[in-house]
């Protein structure tokens, strides 16, 4: 099987999921489409959590909305930070913009497929890996379902994690044991203990 990576009717495929590093790879995707005058398509699939099919608790809020919505602000406001820090990005403006449920890596390749794209493009690691892995599980994955070339970015910052990420983690780290005490009962029971022990 041949294919060309040059031929501007292929769309270059984006996978994003909001980390540092797809968005290094789609900064790499924009400069790569601008030397070939290839199409953008960015795909976010939206990955639907069996324990809350459909919906999604958004940072920030206490509400549950449906995961399609909630991506589509995450990408708009990932986008408008990209302009805003690189205005040179053309490519961006065309873009076409894919969000599509299901298990990422399978149905990255398979959205590739389908629009006939010449490359995939795809952050060496999303927000959800492992900081000691090389690569990330979708990552790899797609480079092992993947017919077509499959470019993999890492970000300047590739396995660091910044003081506010370290902070944001450690919030959500604190929220979560709250609620697993409340859940279990041992909230109230640590508040009682130390009050009746004063």
């Amino acid at each position: 099987m041949t294919y060309t990576i040059n031929n501007a009717e292929n769309p270059i495929l984006v996978a994003i999921d909001f980390s540092e590093d797809s968005r290094e790879a789609l900064i790499w995707a924009c400069r790569f489409a601008e030397c070939t005058n290839a199409p953008l398509v960015l795909l976010h699939v939206v990955h639907d959590l069996a324990s809350k099919p459909g919906f999604y608790h958004p940072e920030g809020s206490t509400q549950m909305e449906p995961m399609q919505d909630v991506a589509e602000a995450m990408m708009g406001e990932f986008l408008s930070l990209l302009r805003k820090d690189h205005p040179e990005l053309q490519p961006l403006d065309s873009a076409e913009l894919q969000f599509i449920p299901g298990l990422p890596p399978s149905r990255i390749v398979e959205v590739a497929g389908l629009l006939k794209a010449s490359l995939i493009a795809i952050g060496s690691r999303g927000i959800t890996n492992l900081p000691h892995r090389l690569l990330g599980a979708v990552a790899e994955r797609v480079l092992e379902l993947s017919f077509i070339p499959v470019i993999v970015v890492k970000s300047e910052n590739h396995g660091e994690v910044g003081k506010k990420e370290a902070k944001r983690r450690e919030k959500r780290r604190k929220k979560d044991r709250k609620k697993l005490k409340d859940i279990l009962g041992l909230g109230n029971k640590q508040k009682e203990q130390g009050s009746s022990a004063e």
